[in-house]
C-alpha cells in the first residue's frame, strides 16, 4: 500500500504564514506558551513565580519564564507534533486553564525566525536536566540533554525561547516587541519585562477596561472603539465565563459593523469579533474575557459553536432588558436613541421579530396626524393609507388630511418593507389591521364634481388643457376639493414603474396589435397621472374665466403642471423644463413692465 508523501518543510512554512494573519502574532503565541507553562506550574506550586521576560540583543530575542518546563519526552511531544491534541490530554495540558497549543504556537515564531531554539527544565523533578530542542523551517528538529557544565544548562525551572530576526524584518526591535506586548498581553496577571540597550520596561497586570471606574471607562472607549458610549452596560455569563461590559453606540452605524474586543484569560484575542452579540444588536460593541468560549486554530477568532451562540444570545437578553428599561422610565432617551438608530433599526426588524416588536411599538412614521408608529396606527378606527415614496406623501398629504385619511409615508429606508411585515405577523401586528397601500384613484373619486354650470363654464379650459399638455402624459380634470388654497394637485400612477412599462409597451406595439391580431392594444387603458384643478381655488376661479385665451391658458396650465412636479419632486423632462423657463421668464418680464 503506498503513502502520502509530506513535505515537512511546506507543511511548516503553509501553517506559519498561512495561519496567522500576519507576523506580529508571534509575541502572542510567546506570550501564551509561558502563561500556560506558568499555570501549570501553580498548579503545582501556588507559591511559585509569575515572570516572563524579553531579552533582546541585536537580532538576537530571547523568552523566558517560570513556567512549568519540559523533561525530554514533554518537549519532543509537545513541540514537535502538530495539532496532537490527545498527547495534550495525556500530559494534562488540555484544560480550559491554559490558552495554547504549545507545537502550533511556536510555528508562528518561523514567520520571523529561520529557527526556532528552546531549552527547558521541568519543575516536576528538582533533579530533572536542562532539555534542548531546536527545529528549523526545513521541518528538521533536533532533542537532546545538555551536560550538567554546559553553559546553556538552566539553573531554575522554566524554558527559555531563542529567536533570530529574518533579515530585513523589524519584528523584532525593540519597541515593536514592547508594543505588541502592551496590545497582546497588557492585561495578563504575570510580570514581564522587556530588556534592550539597557533599558528595562514592565508590562502586564494592567486592569481591564471592565475593571476601570466609569469615567475612565468613557474614556477608553472614546480612545479605542471610536466613540463616547451612550450606555456601558455589565455582563456576566456563568456558562462561558465571560465578563466584561457592552459599550453602546449613540451614533447610527452599519447594521454589518458589529466588531468586539474579545480577551481569553485576560490576553487579547481579537478586536474585530464576530458573533458574541445577536445581529440585531449592531449598535453594541462587547469589550470582555472570557474562560471558556474556543478559539479557532489561529486563537486569532472565536470558534463559531453552540457556547458562542448561546453567549451571544445572553448578551443580547441583557441589552433586551436595558431598552426595555430606558423605554419605561427614560423615554427621552429612549427616543434619542431610536430617532439616532431608526434605518438601522428597520433593516434588522425585517429579520428578527424581537426588534421588528420593538420598531412596531416604538420607531415612528410621519403621518398626517403627526409621528406615530405602527401599533398605534393599527389601533386606529379610521382607514390607514400609506405611499411607497416620499414625493408621493407630500403630494397627497394635504389632500388626504382634508378627507379624514390617515395617511403614512413610508417612502424612507426600509419603512414600507417593514410595514409589509408588520402587516404579515399577526403575532405583532394583531388579527385586523386597516392599513393598506394609498390609490390616489381613490383621492380623486372621494373629491367633489363640479357643478354641471362650473364644467360647462371650464369647458374651453379643458379643451385647451388637452392641447397644451399631452393627455398620454398627464389627463387634466376639474373637481372640488379641501384645502381650497390649493389650486392643483399631481396625482401619480400608484405604481410607476408598472405605468413606464406600460407606456413603453404600448409605444411598440401600437400597431402590431391592430395589425397582426385585429384588437386594440391591451396597454390602452393604462391610467396616465392626472392633474386636478381645485375649482373652489379662486386661481383657477379667474382660470376659468380666461379659458378662451388658449396663450394665456396654456401658460398657466403648464405653470401649474410644473409647479406640482417640483412640489412632489417628480423627474422634470426636456419639455417641462422648457415649460418652467417660458413661465419664470414671464414673471420676469411681468416685474420688469410693472
Amino acid at each position: 500500500m503506498s503513502t502520502f508523501q509530506v513535505d515537512l518543510r511546506g507543511m511548516v512554512d503553509l501553517l506559519s504564514r498561512n495561519l496567522y494573519s500576519g507576523p506580529r502574532v508571534y509575541v502572542r503565541e510567546l506570550l501564551q506558551n509561558c502563561v500556560d507553562a506558568i499555570s501549570a506550574r501553580r498548579e503545582l506550586d501556588p507559591q511559585a513565580p509569575a515572570r516572563i521576560s524579553f531579552t533582546i540583543e541585536g537580532n538576537t530575542l530571547t523568552c523566558a519564564d517560570t513556567g512549568i518546563g519540559l523533561t525530554e519526552q514533554e518537549a519532543g511531544t509537545l513541540l514537535s507534533t502538530i495539532g496532537a491534541s490527545s498527547k495534550r490530554d495525556e500530559l494534562g495540558l488540555a484544560r480550559s486553564d491554559f490558552l495554547g497549543q504549545f507545537g502550533i504556537g511556536l510555528l508562528s515564531c518561523f514567520m520571523v525566525s529561520p529557527e526556532i531554539d528552546v531549552r527547558s527544565r521541568s519543575a516536576k523533578d528538582p533533579n530533572a536536566p536542562t532539555v534542548h530542542w531546536q527545529g528549523h523551517t526545513d521541518g528538521t528538529y533536533s532533542v537532546d540533554v545538555l551536560d550538567a557544565v554546559d553553559p546553556g544548562v538552566l539553573r531554575q525551572s522554566g524554558t527559555v525561547i531563542t529567536l533570530h530576526a529574518l533579515p530585513g524584518e523589524v519584528w523584532m526591535e525593540p519597541d515593536t516587541v514592547r508594543s505588541l506586548i502592551d496590545e497582546f498581553g497588557s492585561l495578563l496577571p504575570v510580570e514581564i519585562e522587556v530588556r534592550s540597550q539597557g533599558r528595562t520596561t514592565h508590562h502586564g497586570n494592567a486592569k481591564a477596561p471592565w475593571e476601570l471606574p466609569r469615567e475612565q471607562q468613557v474614556r477608553w472607549c472614546r480612545e479605542n472603539l471610536g466613540f463616547n458610549p451612550s450606555e456601558i452596560l455589565e455582563i456576566e455569563i456563568p456558562g462561558s465565563g465571560l465578563h466584561g461590559l457592552v459599550a453602546i453606540n449613540p451614533d447610527g452605524v452599519s447594521t454589518n459593523d458589529s466588531r468586539h474586543t474579545v480577551y481569553v484569560k485576560r490576553m487579547l484575542v481579537s478586536r474585530s469579533a464576530q458573533g458574541l452579540a445577536p445581529k440585531w444588536a449592531y449598535f453594541a460593541r462587547v469589550v470582555a474575557d472570557a474562560d471558556y468560549l474556543r478559539l479557532t486554530a489561529s486563537r486569532e477568532q472565536l470558534a463559531d459553536d453552540d457556547l458562542l451562540h448561546d453567549t451571544a444570545n445572553a448578551v443580547g437578553t441583557g441589552i433586551r432588558t436595558w431598552l426595555e428599561r430606558l423605554a419605561k422610565h427614560a423615554p427621552g432617551t429612549f427616543n434619542e436613541f431610536v430617532a439616532s438608530h431608526a434605518v438601522g433599526l428597520r433593516s434588522v426588524a425585517l429579520t428578527d421579530d424581537y426588534m421588528l416588536d420593538l420598531v412596531s411599538k416604538y420607531v415612528p412614521y410621519q403621518t398626517t396626524l403627526g409621528p406615530r408608529t405602527l401599533v398605534e396606527l393599527a389601533e386606529m378606527d379610521k382607514p390607514v393609507r400609506y405611499t411607497r415614496s416620499v414625493d408621493q406623501y407630500r403630494a397627497l398629504a394635504d389632500v388626504a388630511a382634508s378627507q379624514e385619511l390617515v395617511l403614512v409615508n413610508a417612502g424612507y429606508a426600509y419603512e414600507d418593507e417593514v410595514l409589509g411585515a408588520f402587516m404579515r405577523n399577526q403575532t405583532v401586528s394583531g388579527n385586523s389591521v386597516n392599513i393598506s397601500l394609498v390609490d390616489p384613484g381613490d383621492l380623486l373619486d372621494a373629491f367633489q364634481n363640479a357643478s354641471p354650470a362650473e364644467e360647462a363654464e371650464a369647458l374651453d379650459l379643458m379643451l385647451v388643457a388637452a392641447r397644451a399638455i399631452n393627455p398620454a402624459d398627464c389627463e387634466v380634470v376639474l373637481r372640488r376639493f379641501e384645502p381650497a388654497t390649493m389650486p392643483a394637485l399631481y396625482l401619480p400612477d400608484p405604481d410607476l414603474a408598472e405605468r413606464q412599462v406600460a407606456k413603453t409597451a404600448r409605444e411598440n406595439a401600437d400597431s402590431i396589435w391592430q395589425e397582426l391580431l385585429g384588437v386594440t392594444d391591451p396597454f390602452a387603458n393604462s391610467r396616465p397621472p392626472r392633474l386636478v384643478l381645485n375649482r373652489a381655488n379662486s386661481l383657477v376661479a379667474r382660470l376659468v374665466a380666461v379659458g378662451s385665451n388658449e396663450k394665456i391658458a396654456s401658460q398657466v396650465l403648464r405653470g401649474l403642471y410644473v409647479q406640482c412636479l417640483l412640489a412632489g419632486r417628480q423627474p422634470l423632462g426636456p419639455k417641462e423644463r422648457a415649460w418652467a423657463a417660458q413661465a419664470l421668464g414671464a414673471l420676469l418680464d411681468m416685474a420688469l413692465q410693472g
